[in-house]
């Protein structure tokens, strides 16, 4: 009879194969925005969301769209150091 295996041997497997892992990973940059453009930034423009290549952020005014848009290589280069592949930001006027 073979014993159940812990559910922390199988998840590591499901995640793999499901490819949920890098989306998790993903979505862990929407959690850290403020961390990554600052206090200041974060009160004006706040991640929404994420998918394969971009990340989604809304701004309250286009004064802050125009400046997170001249940012973006910056702010692309931090977030490459959490390990996630971001290609762009697509900012919106909330």
């Amino acid at each position: 009879m073979k014993f159940p295996e812990k559910i922390n041997r199988i998840m590591p497997r499901v995640l793999k194969s499901l490819q949920l892992e890098e989306k998790i990973k993903n979505l862990g940059i929407v959690e850290k925005w403020p961390e990554i453009v600052g206090a200041n930034i974060a009160k004006h423009a706040k991640a929404t969301g994420i998918d394969a290549e971009n990340l989604f952020v809304t701004v309250d005014n286009p004064v802050w769209q125009g400046q997170l848009f001249l940012m973006k290589e910056k702010i692309l280069e931090k977030i490459k150091k959490y390990g996630v592949n971001i290609k762009d930001i697509k900012l919106a006027i909330m």
